[in-house]
């Protein structure tokens, strides 16, 4: 026998009277900032002692309240006239075009020097070849994983749109693919 499948809209919508509320979640990060961001969190923590200690407090704190923003529940109202978000009403007649995009969905090109390993005969100038050779494998490690987070964090997001003239209004954001088309279905459906 088989098992009933979950039907899950990505959205709840709460009727009142005329208006139809709108609530979903950001869909939040991606796996490989739950690896990336402890690292990066703990390799910065000798800086708090130093007199650079607030650079690493801007990085953590900037990166804190965008991984808080991620995942904050959003919402906004459809009615027979208007979609309303943040107390602002859209006319629909005046909306041209719902539209879901992705700022992060571009090719990834990454542009570098070829490496030059500068040395000499004896101790100083193995440890100057060595020091070089470390350098360039860690930024060619930082490059990998920068790469590997953008390829990621581009799956999650995606937004919905409305074009409201000649300005663009956001009304929803952080969004795996999947979701984003439920709810364009939503407003786009009659």
């Amino acid at each position: 026998m088989a098992k009933q499948a979950n039907f899950d809209l990505g959205y709840s919508v709460i009727d009142d009277g005329d208006k139809r509320h709108i609530k979903f979640r950001g869909d939040g990060l991606p796996w490989i900032a739950y690896v990336i961001i402890p690292i990066v969190f703990l390799a910065l923590s000798p800086l708090l002692l130093t007199a650079a200690w607030i650079v690493p407090v801007v990085i953590i704190g900037g990166t804190s309240v965008l991984a808080y923003l991620s995942f904050q529940p959003q919402s906004f109202t459809l009615s027979a006239t208007a979609i309303i978000k943040s107390g602002r009403d859209y006319d629909l007649a005046k909306i041209s075009e719902v539209l879901i995009d992705n700022p992060m969905d571009k090719e990834v090109s990454v542009a570098g020097q070829p490496a030059v390993i500068i040395g000499g005969t004896g101790i100083a100038g193995a440890s100057i070849a060595a020091t070089s050779m470390m350098a360039n494998a860690a930024s060619s490690a930082v490059l990998a994983g920068n790469m590997a987070i953008s390829r990621s964090a581009a799956k999650r997001r995606f937004r919905v749109r409305i074009r409201y003239g000649a300005k663009v209004v956001t009304l929803a954001r952080n969004l795996k693919h999947d979701r984003a088309v439920a709810i364009f279905q939503l407003l786009t459906k009659p």
